[in-house]
């Protein structure tokens, strides 16, 4: 891994600790995993990092290879490995740990991320910064539109009477 600031993900944490992400039965997962990878790829979208997030491959028949939608590494754990150890291979392999931010609310995975130099962001804490691609086209709906001539006028009214003061 190079320099290059590397966020991994424990995706099934994540899914679990995150209401809007609830799941009910396997279509609700699949749903639930595409939603984060939404939400990682709309975080991702404007900065110079790369993302994985790693999910436990036990009923998933995809883990052979790498996923990469819209830049976000997906990573299933081949049978019976689980992604806790191949989260660590990760990060024992990562040239620079501390390039390395780990989104967990693991304790145990926390502790040994830690301990290996990387950065620790919580579930609750990462999916604060997250901002749902749904929710940001509603609010650029509502609140990103073009003034008229008339509120322009308006405003530069007020900032001109500001600068008498």
């Amino acid at each position: 891994m190079s320099s290059t600031p590397h966020i991994i993900v424990d995706g099934y944490n994540f899914i679990l600790r995150t209401k809007s992400l609830s799941v009910k039965d396997e279509n609700a997962l699949q749903a639930a995993r595409e939603a984060l990878v939404a939400r990682l790829e709309a975080y991702r979208s404007n900065k110079g990092i790369k993302v994985t997030v790693v999910f436990d491959g036990q009923d998933v028949k995809v883990f052979n290879q790498p996923i990469n939608p819209g830049g976000i590494q997906i990573i299933y754990s081949k049978p019976p490995q689980k992604a806790d150890a191949l989260i660590k291979n990760m990060i024992e392999r990562a040239r620079q740990a501390r390039n390395v931010t780990l989104v967990t609310s693991d304790r145990a995975l926390a502790d040994y991320g830690r301990a290996c130099g990387c950065k620790i962001r919580s579930v609750e804490e990462f999916s604060r910064r997250l901002t749902r691609p749904d929710q940001e086209s509603e609010y650029r709906a509502k609140y990103d539109k073009p003034l008229s001539a008339r509120e322009v006028d308006e405003w530069l009214r007020l900032f001109e009477q500001g600068k008498d003061e």
